[in-house]
């Protein structure tokens, strides 16, 4: 792709000069009629078997895992994992919308290479089929994907809302281009009436151009630091592998790009609005040779008589000139598929601001739908754009000799109104990136001093593999069903000599689990969602952990889609059980009726709930019949019903339950902790004193025995004031505030 994105440059460049091009439909087919075609589609032939695929052979994703550390996984690692992702649903639209402006584009450079004083008929119907279909769809897309896009849904979206949404953003471009066009036409000259109609355009191309320099401004950072890691031979986030000549080569071009970018932004706004509000007499001559900043070169080596006589500075002024206008449509050609290795690395969301977010990085690890979303973006959104752009600096460049260019002088778009739009479409596309660029910049040290562990999965996947780590699963799995708080956290600060990604991944499996006990759902969601890119999304407990704290926070639908495709193996009926609950809590669309509840008779979650039900009925404190299971569920469900009784006064029974509870599970916390409760509400303090002493002796990092501490005036040191337990027991202020938000 790097070689052929020269080579069109090449020939660009090299085009001869000679008069308009005309068109014909010659009665017999000749060979020079044939060759245009042939060359383009064995072009795009290429691009599409080969070069798409190798582009997207490197892609990773990188998200936070601990204050400045980021993972970076590998998404795919050759072209057959590459080829998978394309495969992926939607994907092949994208693809089919990018392949279509690239063809188009190649058959118009084959035309003007071969023979540019003809054009074929047929061939130039087909180029401009090839290259009107995205333009008319790419802005649609980009709009779409702009405000709906970070949406990522493992449900099958509703028809119709996806129906009138589309149609929607596509009345709103449509209406918006035509009403500007109305709006302009009566306010203008006759003369300005063209650039009328390339307003109504720019409107139209607004999304897919907002677009463009949102995430190229964003992106900024990201690419410079890797691309000049890349050019010294160093894998980083964007380049996995340490690149060859070749590779380091192209690298070091986007670098010179990159560099030059922001001062060719500012180039191509100044040049605009000094044209359009001063209208300086050499209007032409200032847009036909680079702008203020190419022209200003210009008249340097003309007045100066000593650089006046070297030749090989006469073509200074047309090389800069080339230069500053196909800079922004070369670089949207080579940079779609960085900038989606970017989209899909994450880099706008840590490296920069004002980016197009269409997923978390997280997201993208784990989710198919979310990676099949950016690729669509990037494929779809850009390609129409880019060709649009190309056209317009041929159009600018190679006027006399490209097709209808005497029909579109004839309507008023004569070389300095046609060089005039190019620089418009240019210009707004710079001034949206100069806007984000400059928001962005200001974190280029911060990401310069980021860390990033490239490729943990894989030595993580080696080190399970040889048996590593197995004992640290085997501790947080037996903490977890012993509800063992204070050995999940000391766990988390030990020091630990194995792999780092190992422990990493277990240390996070722990807060994930140890926030999901203390009730902090949001924090256990967004530690699951971490724990499962880590895992690369291959993990069923944290997908499973992520509904259920959606069924917490009453969010129903997204519990719903968490479940979605979640293997449910011989005897796991967890998923099932969650789904089913997910129905009896709805109350519009939920359709759980009593022989359903009889299908799970016996189990003891629908057993408690159903006991729940019938205890709101009349606001009482516990079950009329005792229950007959003997799980962790149900001593957490009796550990319920003695706060139930001690808020009804009813002191003798919430005790005798706890202290049963402590009987039967003697070294649980929360058994504990009620017994020492209950015996505070009979005036037993100093009992309840020595429950709190011997679970400071054996739980003392737990928050809710730091809470308990508080309650019984036994502060010690900050007293874990950070801690919602502790803070729940503690008068509101402005720090205990922010539990409410969360």
């Amino acid at each position: 792709m790097r070689k052929s994105i020269l080579a069109c440059f090449a020939c660009l460049v090299l085009l001869p000069t000679v008069s308009a091009g005309r068109i014909e439909n010659p009665s017999v087919l000749a060979l020079e009629h044939i060759i245009p075609f042939g060359i383009a589609s064995l072009t795009a032939l290429i691009l599409w078997k080969w070069m798409i695929p190798s582009q997207l052979s490197s892609l990773q994703v990188g998200f936070e895992v601990d204050d400045g550390l980021y993972e970076v996984h590998r998404l795919t690692k050759g072209r057959k994992d590459a080829l998978a992702l394309l495969k992926l649903r939607t994907v092949g639209f994208g693809v089919a919308l990018y392949m279509m402006a690239m063809t188009g584009v190649l058959l118009l450079i084959s035309e003007l290479i071969f023979n540019p004083n003809v054009f074929y008929l047929p061939n130039v119907i087909l180029m401009g089929v090839l290259v009107l279909v995205p333009i008319l769809i790419s802005p649609w897309e980009s709009l779409n994907g702009q405000l709906f896009g970070s949406n990522v849904s493992s449900g099958k979206p509703k028809f119709m809302r996806v129906l009138f949404r589309r149609a929607g953003t596509m009345a709103a471009l449509v209406f918006g281009s035509l009403a500007s066009y109305v709006f302009l036409v009566p306010r203008i000259d006759e003369s300005q009436k063209p650039l009328a109609l390339a307003v109504a355009l720019l409107v139209f191309m607004g999304p897919t151009i907002l677009a463009y320099g949102r995430i190229m401004g964003a992106s900024w950072n990201m690419l410079m630091i890797s691309k000049f890691r890349s050019w010294l031979g160093r894998p980083n986030p964007i380049d996995p592998d340490k690149l060859g000549f070749v590779g380091r080569s192209f690298s070091f071009i986007l670098i010179v790009f990159l560099i030059t970018m922001p001062f060719t932004a500012i180039n191509g706004i100044v040049t605009v609005v000094h044209v359009m509000l001063n209208k300086p007499d050499n209007a032409h001559e200032i847009l036909n040779y680079g702008g203020i900043l190419g022209h200003q070169v210009y008249l340097f080596i003309r007045d100066n008589p000593l650089l006046a006589q070297w030749e090989a500075l006469k073509s200074l002024p047309e090389v800069l000139a080339a230069y500053l206008s196909i800079n922004i449509a070369i670089v949207g050609l080579a940079f779609i598929f960085e900038l989606t290795r970017n989209l899909f690395l994450g880099g706008q969301a840590f490296g920069g601001l004002g980016g197009v977010i269409l997923a978390t990085p997280r997201e993208i690890r784990a989710e198919e739908k979310a990676q099949a979303r950016v690729l669509y973006f990037a494929f779809a959104g850009f390609s129409g754009y880019t060709a649009l752009l190309l056209i317009l600096v041929c159009y600018k460049e190679f006027g006399s000799i490209m097709p209808f260019t005497d029909w579109f002088e004839s309507k008023g778009f004569d070389e300095t109104n046609r060089l005039l739009v190019t620089w418009i479409f240019i210009a707004v596309g710079q001034a949206i990136f100069l806007l984000t660029w400059v928001l962005s910049v200001a974190r280029f040290n911060q990401l310069r001093k980021m860390k990033f562990d490239l490729n943990p999965d894989e030595r993580r996947e080696g080190a399970i593999m040889a048996g590593g780590g197995n004992w640290m699963m085997g501790l947080i799995e037996d903490a977890a069903t012993r509800d063992d708080l204070d050995a999940l956290i000391r766990f988390q600060s030990r020091t630990i000599n194995e792999d780092e990604a190992v422990v990493r991944l277990a240390k996070s499996r722990a807060k994930m689990i140890e926030m999901a006990l203390r009730g902090l759902w949001p924090t256990a969601i967004e530690e699951a969602k971490k724990v499962l890119a880590q895992a690369g999304g291959d993990d069923d407990e944290a997908r499973l952990l992520i509904a259920a704290g959606h069924i917490a926070c009453r969010r129903l639908d997204a519990a719903r889609e968490s479940l979605h495709n979640l293997q449910q193996p011989e005897g796991y009926d967890e998923p099932e059980l969650m789904a089913f609950v997910c129905e009896w809590f709805d109350p519009w669309h939920g359709s759980v009726s009593e022989d359903d509840l009889w299908d799970w008779e016996n189990n003891s979650c629908i057993d408690h709930l159903n006991d729940l039900m019938k205890m709101l009925r009349d606001w009482s404190p516990q079950p009329k019949d005792s229950g007959l299971h003997k799980d962790k569920l149900t001593t957490n469900a009796r550990v319920s019903h003695v706060g139930l009784l001690r808020a009804q006064n009813l002191h003798d029974e919430a005790l005798e339950i706890a202290l049963r509870l402590v009987r039967e599970e003697p070294l649980m916390v929360k058994p504990r902790i009620a017994a020492a409760l209950c015996l505070l509400d009979a005036g037993l303090w100093h009992s309840a004193m020595s429950v709190l002493s011997e679970l400071e002796e054996s739980d003392s990092n737990d928050p809710r025995v730091k809470a308990l501490a508080m309650i019984l005036g036994r502060k010690r040191g900050d007293g874990g004031i950070d801690n919602l337990e502790v803070a729940l027991t503690l008068p509101a202020n402005k720090k205990s505030r922010r539990w409410i938000d969360d």
